[in-house]
């Protein structure tokens, strides 16, 4: 499918915007974790509390420049926060923006 058939690229977020959408979600329960984070990264021992913990925190921030995937049509974002220990905690996640939902698709 060429690009014009899949439609204009949409724009990203800015971490403020990111940052209302994420805390929004997370109110009303609207995310969840990819197969690849929650089954193929299970030994990170990285626990949803610590999703929750690390994106709950006002000190959380965008430490890359968004990337699109294409495949999707999606933006994806890298996250730096800390898990419920304090260590550093990396969450890329991506944006549903249509339906309100974004995924942790990976973790580390």
């Amino acid at each position: 499918m060429s690009t014009s058939e899949k439609g204009s690229r949409p724009s990203c977020m800015g971490e403020q915007a990111l940052r209302e959408f994420v805390r929004h979600a997370r109110k009303k329960g609207y995310y969840r974790e990819t197969f690849h984070s929650e089954v193929e990264r299970a030994e990170r021992n990285i626990s949803p509390d610590d999703i929750a913990h690390g994106l709950d925190r006002d000190g959380w921030r965008v430490c890359k420049a968004p990337n699109f995937d294409d495949e999707h049509q999606t933006w994806e974002y890298l996250i730096e926060t800390e898990d419920i220990e304090g260590e550093v905690l990396h969450l890329k996640i991506t944006i549903d923006e249509r339906n309100k939902r974004f995924e942790v698709i990976s973790k580390w």
